[in-house]
């Protein structure tokens, strides 16, 4: 009894007769509940993972704002005790000398040298900008003398908040721009009083100079950054100059008016930060700043601190990869247990079994312990060519063990020295400029084997590489094979491509056999004498196949479009010739819906031009026929005109094709619908209009493969306009004067063809098709024999005088292909009969296989009557008479289908 360490078929054990038979139900109950546990831990895991990283970003935050708001008290602290509270004391105390009482009470004039004396050494002593005195007008009646700040004596400033402020009683801190210096400062000012508990009689004040505020940031670290902001949100003085004046956070445009207006901060624009402190966290740089905002005492000024707080990408990896590791055991615990379990009902079966169990548990176990060591990444430590550290993963990747990779050196881990000096020459000497980044190398591990690998390399110095360089190292291999893989699926998916391109040309042949029957006897029996009523059903027969055709032309389109097997040609055509072509068979079906079809040439468009004139009366006829389709009534204009010049055209302009019809037109929710393959705009119009949904999906392709671009435009109930643009070629003069052929005389064109006493041979093996081209040629005056097979038709040919062959291509016995190499084969120097290939083969590739392989021509079914024979006759050469027998057309003779 044998079982099967991971996985059993409990159909399959032997059981003594004692036993309980094991219950296939009762496995796949237990088979299902392990699965739905598995599950249950996967989404566990995953919400775990995302809990994780969640919780290990908030907590790391946490951390940096626990440790950044001693920082922004600290420098609160400062700023309020060593700036603040010394220059406001220090007003306070200017505040009591009597030269100052003086002055305020008018006992003394202004400027007097007492007076300037205590300013200038006050000055001095605080080395402020300004020391100077306000009497209760707001006027200055003296200041102090220095070189780089002109006096404000006489100035009057009653509008500044730190005079009327401290005339309130209040000493004032208020930071701001000079209106007379354009200096910015902190202004202190304190009142003056003649008594204890009197009013204030004017006001001190100490400006400090423009660079203290500069002075007291400089001396921060540059761990972190800091702002002075005021209550409004503008920040006055940060480290960073290009922060300074400028907004906080958002302000309302009134308020940010106002501001303006009182000219606190000069006349700079206070435009907005790239980020608001009003936010705990900001991004600037590409980096994650927190902020910390805190207010100064009662003065409405804030003191913010920015610090960086990244994202603990390490802590993340790490706890997600033990929580991933966890998951992944968890799991296996679980699917353990289900064996266990099942392996427990098979005691009986015996001791073989169990031991088999364990030693699949071992391995299990085995796997994961690698799976869980493998989320590890090499790291090793090289010093002059030593290592001098080395972690267990770099064991794991090459196979040695700590002490032997210490002992060695860096070039065991190269193939060779050639290798090695490879290396070194090519990445190491990088080192000195900066990282070496993911370097694809192929190592060597300890059994000689190598692997490829990629290296990461961070000298601890760049100038000085003998202290040492730190590489990271990672086992590629299977990423490598992954991409391999890719590279095979991606081979398979071109080659299934390949496949049903061939599988839907296949198709199409093999449905044009019984077509040809249906449209070949229709169009015979249309030539007769019939009844109205006979007649006008057999003409809907005839019209539903050719509309039948047409859908199975646009399935091979199709089909060659997604296999990019169109190819353009490039010939001089009339374009006025190629839109009458397009208008004229559709006249016929607008006047039964009592529409009108128009067309519109801009006189300025030429008419000889060079493109693939066959595309583009695909496309035309496609756009036109859908707009006859869906149009019940009013009119369908074709308009043609050249871009952009509305007066020239030359080589590089754009011809604009516009179809415009009054129909049903297109709601806005179908338009990305438009030009999908095998779609219409509303699926109920497939079952009203018809059609395959593929006329304007082929449209798109043949005018972008033509290199020009197709759009539309449409309204519900009042029409669609379809319109795309072509880069067509304007030929040399010389050229578009050259006829395309030599006219015939009018002799010649007078007097009819006499087919009589030419043979034909008809390689044919389809009972219908030898009917239908029997009777095409003999209609013609040719004599017709018929055979079924490519052998067949070699035996023919050796045996008998035949002046052309049409040769089918699909036969039993012989094919085309060897019959024709047989006759090309047989025939002498100075022999050649003309071969035509009648196949129903419609592929551009199945043409240029006939030509190649003998065949003089080629005509692809169903077949046009007209063409067939106007190409026998170009090989036949047939001569003129005067009078051939005539015979009764029927108004459908110039379409005559043949298949195989």
């Amino acid at each position: 009894m044998t079982i099967c360490p991971l996985e059993f078929d409990p159909l399959s054990i032997e059981t003594p007769e004692n036993s309980k038979s094991f219950s296939s139900r009762g496995f796949y109950q237990s088979l299902g509940t392990v699965r739905r546990r598995l599950v249950c831990i996967g989404a566990f895991t995953l919400l775990c993972l995302a809990l994780v990283s969640l919780g290990s970003d908030q907590y790391i935050l946490f951390r940096y704002k626990k440790e950044q708001h001693p920082i922004t008290t600290n420098l609160a602290a400062e700023l309020k005790n060593y700036i603040i509270a010394n220059y406001t004391n220090a007003a306070l105390e200017l505040a009591k000398y009597s030269e100052i009482i003086d002055v305020c009470v008018g006992k003394t004039d202004s400027d007097n040298s007492n007076l300037l004396r205590v300013l200038n050494t006050a000055q001095g002593v605080l080395n402020a900008a300004l020391v100077y005195v306000m009497n209760h007008e707001g006027t200055v009646i003296g200041s102090s003398a220095n070189v780089d700040e002109p006096s404000l004596t006489g100035n009057e400033y009653p509008f500044r908040p730190y005079f009327f402020h401290a005339l309130a009683g209040n000493p004032t801190f208020y930071p701001a721009v000079g209106v007379t210096t354009k200096r910015r400062g902190f202004y202190f000012g304190a009142p003056i009083y003649t008594t204890s508990h009197g009013k204030p009689i004017g006001v001190v004040v100490i400006k400090t100079s423009d660079t203290s505020a500069d002075i007291f940031f400089s001396h921060i670290k540059d761990t972190f950054d800091a702002l002075l902001v005021s209550n409004d949100g503008i920040v006055f003085a940060s480290t960073k100059n290009e922060w300074n004046f400028k907004a906080a956070w958002k302000i309302a445009p009134e308020r940010l008016q106002e501001i303006k207006d009182g000219r606190q901060f000069g006349d700079h624009s206070l435009s907005s930060l790239p980020f608001s402190l009003q936010a705990p966290i900001i991004h600037r740089n590409n980096l994650r700043y927190s902020v910390d905002l805190l207010p100064l005492s009662n003065s409405g000024w804030s003191i913010a601190t920015l610090v960086p707080a990244p994202f603990p990408w390490a802590i993340v990896l790490v706890l997600n990869s033990i929580v991933l590791s966890l998951g992944i055991l968890t799991g296996s615990i679980v699917l353990h247990s289900h064996k266990e379990q099942e392996l427990t009902s098979q005691v009986l079966a015996g001791q073989e079994a169990s031991d088999r169990a364990e030693s699949a548990r071992r391995v299990s176990v085995l796997e994961l312990e690698t799976i869980f060591s493998a989320s590890l990444v090499g790291i090793i430590l090289v010093r002059m060519g030593k290592i001098i550290n080395v972690n267990k993963r770099m064991s794991d990747i090459f196979g040695y063990s700590r002490e032997e990779i210490l002992s060695g050196d860096i070039r065991q881990f190269f193939s060779d020295r050639q290798s090695f000096r490879h290396f070194v020459r090519e990445h190491l000497h990088l080192l000195a400029e900066g990282d070496v980044e993911q370097i694809e190398y192929q190592l060597k591990k300890k059994d000689g084997s190598l692997i490829p690998c990629t290296l990461s390399g961070k000298a601890i110095s760049p100038q000085d590489l003998a202290k040492g360089t730190v590489w990271v190292i990672e086992d590629i291999s299977r990423r490598k094979a992954v991409e391999k893989e890719l590279y095979h699926a991606r081979e398979a998916a071109e080659t299934a491509s390949i496949a049903k391109s061939e599988f839907l040309a296949n198709m199409s042949h093999e449905i044009r056999t019984p077509m040809n029957g249906i449209i070949g006897l229709s169009n015979i029996l249309l030539r007769e004498d019939l009844p109205d009523l006979q007649r006008q059903q057999l003409e809907l027969i005839h019209r539903s196949a050719i509309r039948l055709m047409i859908i199975i032309n646009d399935i091979l389109d199709f089909s060659k479009l997604e296999a990019g097997r169109f190819e353009l040609e490039q010939r001089l055509f009339s374009l006025r010739n190629l839109l009458n072509e397009v208008i004229q068979p559709m006249e016929p079906t607008a006047q039964r819906k009592n529409l009108r079809l128009h067309l519109i040439v801009a006189p300025n468009v030429p008419d000889m031009l060079v493109g693939d004139q066959t595309k583009i009366m695909q496309v035309l006829t496609n756009l036109i026929d859908n707009s006859l389709k869906f149009t019940r009534k009013g009119q369908i204009t074709l308009t043609v005109s050249n871009q952009p010049s509305p007066n020239s055209f030359a080589n590089g302009d754009m011809l604009l094709f516009e179809v415009a019809d009054t129909g049903i037109g297109i709601a806005p929710t179908y338009y990305d619908k438009v030009f999908e393959s095998f779609s219409q705009a509303d699926s109920s119009h497939s079952r009203r209009f018809g059609g395959t949904g593929l006329g304007l999906s082929i449209s798109k392709g043949l005018v972008e493969l033509m290199g020009g671009r197709i759009w539309f435009e449409s309204e519900l109930a009042k029409g669609t306009r379809f319109s795309f643009t072509l880069p067509i070629t304007v030929p040399d003069i010389e050229q578009s004067q050259k006829p395309s052929r030599e006219p015939s005389s009018p002799s010649d064109e007078q007097m009819p063809l006499s087919n009589h006493g030419q043979r034909i041979l008809v390689a044919e093996d389809e009972y219908i098709n030898k009917i239908l081209i029997r009777t095409l040629l003999r209609q013609a005056g040719y004599q017709v024999t018929v055979v079924e097979n490519g052998r067949k038709a070699v035996d023919a040919w050796r045996g008998g005088l035949f002046d052309c062959i049409l040769m089918d291509i699909q036969m039993p016995e012989m094919d085309g292909y060897e019959a024709v190499a047989r006759i090309r084969e047989a025939e002498g120097d100075n022999q050649h009969i003309p071969i035509i290939a009648m196949t129903a083969h419609a592929m551009p590739s199945d043409r240029q296989k006939c030509l190649s392989s003998g065949m003089d021509d080629y005509v692809s079914k169903p077949i046009d009557g007209s063409s067939v024979l106007k190409i026998i006759e170009k090989y036949l050469q047939p001569t003129r008479v005067p009078d051939p027998p005539k015979h009764r057309l029927g108004k459908h003779e110039t379409i005559v289908s043949a298949d195989g």
